[in-house]
Parts: C-alpha cells; sequence; structure tokens
C-alpha cells in the first residue's frame, strides 16, 4: 500500500492520477504498484501523452497539465519550488510530482 501527501492545493486522488498516468505513460517500474493504489482508492487513471522518462524521474502531459515525476532534484532541475515540502526524510520509495511548475505532493511507495 501506497501513502499519499498533498501540499494543499491538489487533491491526493488527483496526485495519485497524475503519478500513476505519467508512470505508466513511459514505463516507469512504479507504474503497477500506482495503479494497484488507483485501483484500491478508486482513482480512475487517464492516458497521459508525450511521456519521456530520464535519470531522475519522469514527464507527461495529463489533462492538459504538464506532469513531472520524480526526485527532489528532478522537479528542482525543472524549476519547481519545493517550498511547500513538509519536513521528512526522503528516501528512495518516494516520488515527487508537481504539475505546472508547482509542486503538489508525494507518494510513498510500499507504505503500510
Amino acid at each position: 500500500m501506497a501513502s499519499v501527501l498533498s501540499v494543499g492545493w491538489m487533491s491526493e486522488s488527483d496526485l495519485l492520477r497524475g503519478a500513476a498516468a505519467v508512470a505508466c505513460g513511459c514505463g516507469h517500474p512504479a507504474a503497477e504498484e500506482l495503479l494497484r493504489e488507483s485501483d484500491l482508492r478508486v482513482v480512475r487513471v487517464v492516458d497521459a501523452l508525450n511521456c519521456e522518462r530520464r535519470a531522475g524521474g519522469a514527464a507527461g502531459v495529463v489533462a492538459g497539465s504538464r506532469v513531472l515525476l520524480g526526485s527532489p532534484d528532478f522537479l528542482m532541475d525543472h524549476g519547481v519550488d519545493l517550498g511547500g515540502l513538509p519536513p521528512i526524510a526522503v528516501d528512495d520509495s518516494m516520488l515527487f510530482l508537481a504539475s505546472d511548475g508547482r509542486f503538489a505532493g508525494v507518494v510513498c511507495l510500499g507504505d503500510g
């Protein structure tokens, strides 16, 4: 089971939907787990467009918004301000998400 932490402006469902769509669209290793979590939470995953995977993360367009998914460094390298990030210990099980250049939250895989 995964946990989803939104910084407040995006719902947990939308955050999970965006993460799953981009992960599936680019063949990210976390795609299967994100789809399972979406099914458990009854979140409908839409197709992402123009997906690409690079070192540290992935990107794609979900419902008209440019979504970045990956490490904090990946998001910051793309100009995302992580100022809304609560103080947490970052590890490899965490996927950070931004939409249209704005930090939205974190999905922690394998939690619980």
